[in-house]
């Protein structure tokens, strides 16, 4: 199979995303999507390149780097699957849980890495042609 990148647009956060889709031999096969600017929501900020990787069998993974200019802030985040025409088909679930709240709470006006493992319906993962998210701080 070969790699196919496909550029949008996220409706909410009016945000540039490229998602790509890559598969090995015996490798899940991929998609990824990367936001190009800053994210925020009060004091809270996610730096360019946050990525969110879907997995053909129903898993994601979040990698962003976040800060808050506040103390005892709180990122929310909900991500949302969409198809083509930018329809929703779905929204990645916190792994192990029912939740598709993401929360990361932040102190002391750090900077953290922000890893979080998600999951969705395997089903959706080839219509899966654009993202966006929800957030709060």
């Amino acid at each position: 199979m070969t790699g196919r990148t496909t550029s949008v647009l996220a409706t909410a956060l009016a945000l540039v995303l490229s998602g790509t889709t890559t598969a090995g031999a015996s490798a899940l096969e991929q998609k990824t999507y990367t936001w190009r600017g800053y994210m925020s929501a009060g004091y809270c900020t996610i730096e360019p390149g946050a990525t969110w990787t879907l997995y053909s069998n129903g898993t994601a993974r979040l990698d962003a780097t976040i800060s808050s200019l506040g103390d005892e802030d709180a990122w929310l985040m909900w991500a949302h699957l969409k198809d083509g025409a930018g329809a929703l088909l779905g929204d990645i679930r916190v792994h192990g849980s029912t939740s598709t709240k993401f929360v990361k709470n932040l102190h002391d006006r750090r900077t953290y890495r922000w890893i979080a493992k998600g999951q969705f319906d395997p089903e959706l993962f080839d219509l899966v042609r654009r993202m966006s998210l929800s957030k709060h701080c």
